[in-house]
């Protein structure tokens, strides 16, 4: 369900529900989010390390998400990780028909960023990151934290830790 709208979140659980409904619960999930997930919002102990030693060595960083860009940006700024990444992309960001595991975000951070798919890695905790980041052409590598704890074939490589995840992006 990670990186799927809202909306088809809620039609998986009630498969009968109208638009009107979908839409009252996608804004009444949003202003929870809002009020309370956002404001909550944690970086996993490594994470700021690793974005900025990523920033240092010049690599281009971009954030693609199945939020809202809105929401993307602001959970960043509170985090004070903006600074870190140089494009920052959410679900809206795209057609609503196009959402991860389609590879059009990747796609458009790819050409917004200026830089290749053979020059790209998708870092992701998740099956639909690495379907995307394949979709994409890119490399895929997945984290061992986060949403999947557990090696997915979809993956090109999986990393364990940050210090190893450093290692892999940051060594020729």
């Amino acid at each position: 369900m990670t990186g799927l709208p809202l909306e088809a979140i809620f039609r998986l659980a009630w498969p009968d529900l109208s638009d009107e409904d979908a839409a009252a619960c996608r804004n009444e999930y949003r202003g929870i989010y809002e009020e309370t997930v956002i404001p909550a919002t944690r970086l996993f102990a490594g994470a700021r390390e690793t974005l900025r030693a990523v920033h240092a060595a010049g690599l281009l960083q971009a954030t693609v998400t199945g939020k809202r860009a809105v929401d993307c940006e602001r959970i960043l700024r509170g985090l004070e990780i903006e600074d870190d990444i140089e494009l920052y992309l959410g679900g809206d960001s795209v057609a609503p028909h196009r959402h991860k595991p389609a590879p059009d975000l990747v796609v458009l951070a790819m050409d917004r960023l200026g830089v290749p798919p053979g020059r790209t890695a998708v870092v992701g905790d998740t099956r639909t990151d690495m379907r995307m980041g394949r979709a994409a052409g890119a490399h895929t590598i997945q984290v061992l934290w986060g949403y999947e704890r557990a090696a997915v074939p979809e993956a090109d490589e999986t990393v364990a830790t940050w210090d190893a995840l450093r290692a892999r992006i940051l060594t020729p």
